[in-house]
C-alpha cells in the first residue's frame, strides 16, 4: 500500500463512481493522524500541503518530507499532493522532494 500517486486515486474513484477525500495537513501530528483515519476506515486518502502551510513552516523539506514518510509508512494507500500552491519555486522544490 503506501504511497501512491494522486492520478491513481482519482481514476480509482472515478472508474468505481466514488470520491477520494483529500485533507490539508499542518503539521506532523496531523499527517499522522489523517493516515490512522484512512487506514482504520480502510479508505485511501489525499494528503494535501498548502503554501500557507510551507510558509508556516518556513520552507518546504520539513513538512513535505515528514508527510512523504507518513505516506511511505502507512498501510493505506495514501497521497501527497501540493494544494493551491502560486509559488512556482514551491512547486518545483515538491518535485524535487518527490511530490
Amino acid at each position: 500500500m503506501a504511497l501512491v500517486t494522486t492520478r491513481e486515486l482519482l481514476d480509482e474513484a472515478v472508474a468505481s463512481g466514488t470520491a477520494v477525500g483529500a485533507f490539508n495537513v499542518v503539521h506532523l501530528e496531523t499527517a499522522e493522524a489523517l493516515a490512522t483515519g484512512a487506514e482504520q476506515a480502510g479508505l485511501p486518502l489525499i494528503l494535501q500541503i498548502s503554501q500557507n502551510c510551507i510558509r508556516f513552516h518556513g520552507q518546504s523539506e520539513p513538512i513535505v518530507t515528514a508527510t512523504l514518510a507518513v505516506a511511505r509508512a502507512s498501510s493505506a494507500r495514501l497521497s501527497v499532493h501540493l494544494d493551491h500552491i502560486e509559488d512556482a519555486r514551491l512547486v518545483d522544490e515538491g518535485i524535487e522532494l518527490g511530490v
